[in-house]
């Protein structure tokens, strides 16, 4: 009996369900490095499998593909994983990746068609899966809460942050000092609390970088025209990593998350990291994270004399490396084994 991951997401921008899909498929390559990465057959011709196997299968992509190409390619024997959220009903031992439940929260951040297929498709999936894999205990809780998945059925994996991310020291920032957002542009990262806040400044002497790009799937987000502003698109690990390290900090305002992945990169990396108020950044975080009401002038002024202070910085960065520690490679492995180990040697 093997273990097969559906790929599907290998061909997809990288968001945080994206990377997390891609550390796991590191630890398998360590774990079980027989399995097998199957992908649709149009997919780039170059893939990050981690080394694993790359099968290519049927003609068509997206959704369509998952339900109904990748069962028949999958084996009837073999353990599915889906790292990214969705996965075929029609394959027996399923393990998905439920990184959050925001179409059920708000499905006005997502474009309707999206969202009145994944309300039809989780529960089903969730009901007819062997196992389920989640980020955190928030959402763990939330799939019991509205779906009746109990910890005997779900189990977290939580993510660490990949060595391809740790910058080298002593480059030079390529912008003049800067606040980071790392995140989708979609309504639910509360892209529009920190623009509100940027925008609303007089001549601030520090710009304002968002890494993240439009999707789909989610509602449109409108983008001012600012000169402090910038976009960036197709940022690869080492950049992103050294973007972490200059940053004055990053600023993580969603109204709603899964786990919060840029802020474990960034406080691993040594950046402080100013959020808004989320029982889940709580859970995770604690201490390690300045919490505010982003959006609110007089809220991130406290929170900027904060990351600014030399040593009430440098305590802030000491509370990060503190919690970072806490996520590890071998911790993420461990949990791995726990939930796939018994159904591939069974």
């Amino acid at each position: 009996m093997s273990l097969v991951i559906n790929g599907r997401f290998l061909a997809r921008p990288v968001t945080g369900t994206e990377r997390y899909g891609r550390l796991l498929l590191r630890l398998i390559a360590q774990a079980w490095p027989d399995s097998r990465v199957i992908v649709p057959k149009g997919s780039p011709e170059k893939l990050d499998a981690c080394g694993l196997a790359v099968e290519r299968v049927g003609n068509t992509s997206g959704h369509v593909w998952e339900q109904m190409e990748l069962p028949r390619a999958a084996g009837k024997g073999d353990v599915l994983l889906s790292p990214a959220n969705s996965g075929p009903l029609s394959v027996a031992r399923h393990v998905p990746v439920v990184h959050d439940l925001a179409y059920l929260h708000h499905p006005e951040w997502f474009n309707s068609r999206f969202a009145t297929w994944y309300k039809l498709l989780i529960p089903r999936m969730l009901r007819r899966a062997e196992r389920v894999i989640t980020v955190s205990g928030t959402v763990q809780q939330e799939l019991q809460r509205y779906y009746g998945i109990g910890p005997d059925k779900s189990f977290v994996v939580p993510p660490y942050v990949l060595p391809s991310l740790l910058p080298a020291n002593g480059s030079a920032p390529e912008h003049r000092p800067y606040y980071l957002m790392v995140a989708s542009l979609d309504p639910r990262k509360g892209i529009d609390r920190v623009l509100n806040w940027y925008t609303g400044l007089h001549r601030p002497a520090f710009d304002l970088l968002i890494v993240g790009r439009k999707h789909r799937a989610f509602a449109p987000v409108t983008i001012p025209d600012h000169p402090g502003l910038h976009i960036l698109n197709d940022v690869d690990d080492a950049r992103l990593g050294g973007l972490y390290r200059d940053a004055i900090a990053l600023i993580q305002p969603s109204y709603y998350e899964g786990f919060g992945l840029p802020i474990l990169e960034a406080i691993t990396i040594g950046t402080p990291v100013i959020t808004g108020h989320l029982n889940v950044f709580t859970e995770q975080f604690g201490d390690a994270v300045i919490e505010t009401d982003i959006g609110y002038t007089r809220s991130m002024m406290r929170a900027m004399v904060t990351v600014n202070q030399p040593q009430m910085r440098a305590e802030q960065v000491a509370r990060g490396h503190e919690r970072a520690r806490a996520f590890s490679e071998e911790r993420t492995m461990a949990a791995l084994r726990e939930v796939l180990g018994p159904l591939i040697q069974g």
